[in-house]
């Protein structure tokens, strides 16, 4: 549990935690609560088990994931585990979603065809997640223990000492 909660004290975490999780909280609600003009729990369980022949609980699956991991991201409470659940998200509607037409979103034509951009782009930012953890302002980093913060930073000073400018400068 411990490595879980681990991470460094770079922002380069958080923005990547934050604008993921804001976009993924923001979709979820439109799929849960129905807000900014979003479907609803209902008519979005509708649309994915009727339409994309998912099974009830998958469908229940992608808007918890959606909403709760989105909110977890934001908070940077157990990024990892909801970057994992993204992940696994993002892969099954690759592999759910007609993407007949390629890489990019088509806005032409009658009906919007989505591309696989967004996935790709998604699992790309929850892998360095998964990685490199929740960076500053979370609350991984708070409940951090303060053995792993000590071993930690014990680590980075014996890293610095062992470091040697290069020989010909």
């Amino acid at each position: 549990m411990e490595r879980l909660l681990l991470t460094n004290d770079s922002w380069t975490g958080t923005v990547l935690r934050v604008g993921l999780g804001l976009v993924m909280f923001l979709h979820g609600a439109q799929n849960l609560l129905g807000w900014f003009w979003g479907l609803g729990f209902e008519h979005a369980m509708a649309v994915l088990t009727t339409q994309l022949g998912l099974p009830k609980i998958i469908g229940v699956l992608f808007i918890m994931t959606q909403f709760f991991g989105g909110m977890a991201l934001m908070l940077g409470a157990y990024v990892r585990i909801a970057a994992v659940a993204i992940i696994v998200m993002m892969l099954a509607s690759l592999g759910v979603l007609n993407y007949d037409n390629g890489f990019l979103t088509t806005w032409s034509g009658k009906q919007l065809s989505p591309g696989v951009e967004f996935p790709l782009l998604a699992i790309t930012v929850a892998v360095s997640l998964v990685i490199w953890g929740a960076g500053r302002w979370s609350l991984d980093r708070a409940l951090e223990s303060p053995r792993s913060r000590i071993n930690r930073e014990r680590a980075a000073r014996e890293a610095e000492l062992t470091v040697q400018p290069p020989s010909h400068l």
